[in-house]
């Protein structure tokens, strides 16, 4: 047992040196994962920040675009790029396509010095100083195509030709002259009906009527004061129940009044003393909402005062 000694003792020394070894090794792969956690963490961080500023910004200048008037894109991206990071800054580049009503906004680092890498805190171990971090995204509008509305259409020139917030009797009765001098007949029409109180209406189909109808068989106090969407037509062909109307898109409409046989207007006026039509006024309508809650399926309609913005990527 004593001649057995040293050798274990020389044994456990040589160990001691590999374990050593070992140790040294896993410390450098402990320290490269740790490097690699804390970096990506910080540009997913990063990243994070300029993503929210990308979508603020597309959404905001869609908005704008939507509305009528872009503004400046470029100014618009930086503000809000800026805005959504931490350190307040961002670069920004913003590119608008109006034909085909859409806003694409590269978001990237800025750092405080000017700088437009990412500093890795511990990628340098691994030989990695710096990060590119950037995002995009795309916003687009559109007015609708396909919608199912309350159940009547106007024409096409008493939109174009009333200013908006000006408040009119839309009447069956009223007639306008569209852009060729032709007169277009009827204030407005009922639509042949879908379900109670509703009509689907497809700007490239045509629409059948229900004249004579006095009315729809709903309550008027779910829309009143609300603005609803209304087709309008720019032609309409047939008589009876063979009238048809082509429609041509749509308007947003804030509906205040209303007034036909068994629900006249409790307001007469020199414009309705129990007249058939609809009270209130053209109102530009851009909505961040979800189409679908405004019962729109398509948003490849020709522009009018409604328009949805929604991110497309």
């Amino acid at each position: 047992m004593r001649r057995l000694k040293p050798s274990l003792m020389d044994r456990l020394r040589r160990e001691d040196g590999a374990v050593a070894v070992i140790l040294a090794i896993s410390m450098v792969i402990l320290l490269g994962c740790a490097a690699i956690v804390i970096d990506v963490g910080a540009i997913y961080f990063e990243r994070t920040q300029l993503q929210s500023g990308a979508d603020a910004a597309a959404l905001a200048i869609a908005q704008d675009c939507a509305a009528g008037n872009c503004g400046d894109p470029a100014a618009t991206a930086a503000s809000l790029a800026g805005g959504n990071a931490n350190d307040g800054t961002a670069t920004a580049t913003a590119v608008v396509d109006t034909t085909r009503r859409t806003v694409s906004v590269q978001t990237g680092v800025l750092t405080e010095k000017g700088g437009h890498v990412l500093a890795n805190a511990f990628g340098p171990i691994l030989g990695v100083d710096t990060s590119s971090v950037s995002a995009q995204a795309t916003a687009s509008w559109g007015s609708p195509s396909v919608a199912t509305v309350f159940p009547f259409t106007t024409p096409r020139c008493v939109y174009e030709q009333t200013p908006v917030k000006q408040v009119l009797w839309i009447r069956t009765d009223a007639t306008c002259k569209d852009s060729k001098g032709n007169i277009v007949p009827g204030g407005f029409g009922w639509l042949d009906q879908s379900s109670p109180c509703a009509a689907v209406v497809d700007v490239t189909a045509q629409v059948g009527s229900q004249p004579g109808k006095s009315g729809p068989p709903c309550s008027m106090t779910n829309i009143v004061n609300k603005t609803i969407l209304i087709p309008l037509y720019q032609q309409a062909s047939g008589t009876g129940q063979n009238a048809v109307y082509s429609v041509y898109g749509f308007a947003a409409f804030h509906l205040t009044d209303w007034s036909w046989p068994g629900s006249f207007t409790k307001t007469p006026s020199a414009e309705c003393d129990k007249c058939t039509g609809v009270k209130g006024y053209f109102t530009k309508l851009v909505s961040l909402d979800d189409a679908k809650n405004w019962s729109v399926s398509s948003l490849d309609g020709p522009s009018t005062n409604v328009s949805f913005v929604f991110l497309s990527k």
